[in-house]
């Protein structure tokens, strides 16, 4: 008798376990998917919308547009054949992107042959043709990218389906000026901004936080480096001593934002 409940119990965990599985699965039986790739994120985790701040300021004034690219990723099998990718621009809060005027429609014929996920492949790496319009001068504008069902694609994950790129012609706080980078720099402010880049010749953007520093906007990457930046953060500290001194022999005050608070890394 206590064999066959030994039994039974046996039959019981591999059924559930075969049922778990069976449920984890359920994503490659509804189809073949894309989302945007969340270096933190696992394919099956729920992310918040991506954010990527820009700004033409850094370029130079003789560049008139500029290309951001991003990483999409497939869900469900491999395919022997090329797939297409179709990208259309939500409205959402704030000054919307116009195409043609503050970038490159995704459906111009000169996008096409990027806008593909090879054959074999799991990944695809995108461009988004920003447009370098006069009204960036003063207003910061958004482009909300969404992922569309086709031919190719017809799963969609409405929780890892959208992009936002918030870009201008000016000074801006990198989206992730986040909270690892709070926590070692101090607040963001333009001012602060612009002695950084003055100081370290580096400019401070969400490339350089996030490919040099590691900070992500909800923590931080790979090239997160504690020591490192303990060292920054003193350094920038010793500078900003040095350079408030040098204002103060001056008859200046110490480095303010315009609203009078102080520029420090505490």
């Amino acid at each position: 008798m206590k064999n066959k409940i030994l039994t039974y119990l046996i039959l019981a965990v591999i059924i559930a376990t075969l049922s778990a599985c069976e449920k984890s699965l359920e994503v490659y039986d509804a189809g073949n998917g894309l989302i945007f790739y969340d270096e933190v994120a696992s394919y099956e985790t729920a992310v918040d919308t991506i954010t990527i701040s820009y700004s033409f300021i850094y370029a130079g004034s003789a560049v008139t547009q500029d290309t951001i690219w991003v990483d999409v990723e497939t869900i469900g099998n491999l395919s022997d054949v090329d797939r297409t990718i179709s990208i259309e621009q939500i409205e959402t809060t704030g000054t919307n992107a116009v195409a043609g005027t503050h970038y490159i429609a995704f459906d111009d014929v000169s996008l096409a042959p990027y806008y593909v996920v090879e054959a074999g492949q799991t990944m695809a790496s995108i461009p988004v043709v920003l447009l370098r319009d006069a009204s960036l001068k003063t207003e910061d504008v958004t482009l909300l990218m969404q992922i569309q069902k086709n031919d190719d694609f017809t799963l969609t994950r409405p929780d890892r389906n959208t992009l936002k790129i918030i870009y201008s012609d000016q000074i801006a706080q990198p989206t992730n000026w986040a909270f690892y980078a709070t926590y070692i720099f101090g607040d963001y402010g333009p001012v602060k901004h612009q002695w950084l880049i003055d100081t370290t010749g580096n400019k401070w953007d969400y490339d350089y936080l996030y490919d040099e520093l590691g900070f992500t906007e909800t923590g931080y990457n790979s090239n997160y480096d504690p020591a490192y930046l303990t060292y920054l953060e003193e350094y920038l500290t010793r500078k900003l001593a040095e350079y408030n001194t040098e204002r103060t022999n001056q008859g200046l005050d110490v480095l303010m934002e315009e609203d009078g608070t102080i520029v420090s890394f505490d």
